[in-house]
């Protein structure tokens, strides 16, 4: 209920017509709310009163019954009434102890009045003060909606919603957007200065609000959390930012200059729908968007000329232009459409463009352009650098980019996915060789699970013909190497370890023995078990072919521990 739809207890009695009483008991709930007045004088009493108003009393009709003054505290309070306003020295000398009791132990006050108060004109000054503030309080709420919808109307964005909304409260705050990844924070220069730290701090960490989002009742629609400053404590409230039954953020308000009102509360919450309202049309634009990045990339990296010069005209709208080196990524990610897709099948869904929007902001990526779009569980993404840039498109810059968007995909979803990298090329028009040698990538990095993989780094690979080949090559892969590493895991051997030092030496054991460490007749009789164990004759070049092949898919997912523990 807002507190400003009447007037408290503790201001009930600063009213002159009031001088005269005192509150006697219950004086904890001094900050219960009167909406109205009513009187007593009969004992069912509890029938015609109704939450909110105040009970005038003579006490007249339970003067001699105990078990009713002992009940009637707790009746009202249950009821919801903020408090009883008893006349003594008339029915009742001084009010019964027992009540009194009963007050104090629930907080609810009981305010004893004199013998010369009038009752009806008692009411009259209450239900006038709480007219007047139910005017005020209507006249202040649409002063807040007209604010906040001329900035709606005038084309205001989040950073102006946020900026009116700080106005009207008098308190600092953050807006953080769940869905585009960003956060905007207003204050005065005193203010930056108390809570700096707590509102970097508010700005990259965890959201406090999860999807499914909590059930808040209407009655406290936020959380409360205390922030120490300074050895000083600070409440600051949390709003949910909530449309369609679906969480698009949260407000952070801190009370440093005032408590928040029930009137400020009305005024967040009315500003939480308009900034979800914002959000959807910045989520519906964006979905356009992606759905044309998506035609467009598709024709682009087409590997058919027709298809690609259909789309040349459109290169400058999309901002690809002279001057600039491109290359491609492509990731997959397990169910993409079921995981991230409020509604699966569709494209560009609320949880989607999160995605989209977390990779295209990944690394901040200064001066370089990104292009991104979807398809199925694959999400390709077009980098371009400026030519000025020294060793921008080399194969490392872009592991480390990638490196850096798969693990915010993971701090985001706790999802990794599979991305491979093609090579770096000068013209638009090649670019569809970037997209197949990523694509190449992809197969292998989809092979060998949680890997990145640049088409550099393929090998003699880059000669096979590796799509749809997965199981051919988990198999190879396995047959060849799988009896080794059992061998060295119960032996606590180094099998494999020596059969890559042999293909690095050239098949020199004597280099092998001086590279290892290790005596010259313990490196032949690694090699002879070596042999035995693969059941193949390293001095037949078909074999060391197998073997060497093999090693160099250990090399290219950088993991010489890991093989499939079961034979496909």
């Amino acid at each position: 209920m807002l507190n400003e739809r009447g007037i408290t207890i503790e201001e009930l009695m600063n009213h002159e017509i009031m001088k005269d009483s005192e509150i006697i008991a219950g004086e904890k709930g001094k900050w219960r709310v009167v909406t109205g007045a009513n009187i007593m004088e009969v004992p069912d009493i509890l029938d015609w009163v109704k939450a909110g108003e105040l009970l005038i009393t003579t006490a007249y009709s339970i003067k001699d019954d105990e078990k009713a003054q002992k009940n009637l505290i707790p009746m009202l309070n249950e009821k919801g009434l903020p408090g009883i306003a008893i006349k003594t020295k008339r029915y009742l000398e001084k009010v019964p102890q027992i009540m009194i009791d009963e007050a104090n132990r629930l907080g609810f006050p009981i305010i004893e009045l004199p013998y010369d108060i009038s009752f009806s004109d008692l009411m009259n000054d209450i239900l006038l003060e709480v007219h007047n503030r139910q005017s005020d309080v209507l006249m202040r709420m649409d002063e807040i909606h007209q604010k906040i919808t001329e900035v709606v109307l005038s084309g205001g964005r989040l950073k102006e919603i946020g900026e009116t909304l700080y106005h009207i409260i008098k308190n600092p705050l953050v807006i953080k957007d769940h869905i585009f990844e960003k956060s905007v924070s207003f204050a005065s220069q005193d203010e930056k200065k108390i809570l700096e730290k707590e509102i970097k701090r508010v700005i990259k960490g965890q959201n406090l609000y999860k999807e499914p989002y909590d059930n808040i009742c209407e009655e406290k629609p936020y959380k409360r959390v205390k922030d120490k400053l300074e050895g000083e404590e600070i409440y600051r409230r949390i709003f949910p930012i909530i449309a369609g039954k679906k969480l698009f953020g949260e407000i952070h308000i801190w009370e440093l200059n005032k408590n928040i009102t029930a009137v400020d509360i009305r005024a967040i919450q009315y500003a939480c729908a308009v900034v979800a309202l914002e959000l959807m049309k910045e989520i519906t634009i964006f979905e356009i968007e992606n759905r044309h990045k998506n035609e467009f990339l598709e024709a682009l990296l087409s590997p058919d000329e027709k298809t690609r010069s259909s789309c040349m005209e459109k290169t400058e709208i999309f901002g690809l232009v002279s001057g600039y080196k491109y290359v491609v990524f492509l990731l997959y990610i397990d169910d993409l459409e079921k995981e991230f897709s409020d509604n699966p099948g569709e494209n560009g869904s609320k949880s989607k463009t999160r995605l989209i929007k977390i990779i295209e902001t990944a690394d901040n990526f200064r001066e370089k352009k990104i292009l991104s779009g979807s398809k199925g569980n694959f999400i390709t993404v077009l980098m371009a650098f400026p030519t000025n840039e020294k060793d921008q498109c080399e194969k490392s810059t872009s592991i480390n980019i990638a490196t850096k968007v798969a693990n915010a995909i993971k701090d985001a979803y706790n999802v990794i996915p599979k991305i491979g990298i093609g090579r770096c090329c000068k013209n638009i028009d090649d670019l569809w060789k970037s997209m197949e040698e990523a694509r190449k990538s992809l197969s292998f990095a989809r092979i060998f699970n949680d890997k990145i993989i640049h088409y550099d780094n393929l090998g003699i690979f880059r000669l096979l013909c590796i799509e749809h080949q997965e199981t051919e090559i988990r198999k190879f892969y396995t047959e060849n190497i799988e009896p080794l590493r059992r061998y060295d895991e119960q032996k606590d051997g180094e099998l494999i370890k020596t059969l890559s030092m042999y293909f690095e030496c050239g098949g020199n054991l004597k280099k092998v023995s001086e590279k290892m460490y290790i005596h010259y007749n313990t490196i032949l009789y690694r090699i002879n078990k070596i042999q035995q164990i693969t059941n193949m004759d390293l001095s037949n070049s078909n074999d060391r072919l197998n073997l060497e092949v093999s090693l160099k898919i250990m090399n290219i997912i950088d993991d010489p521990a890991f093989l499939p523990k079961e034979t496909i």
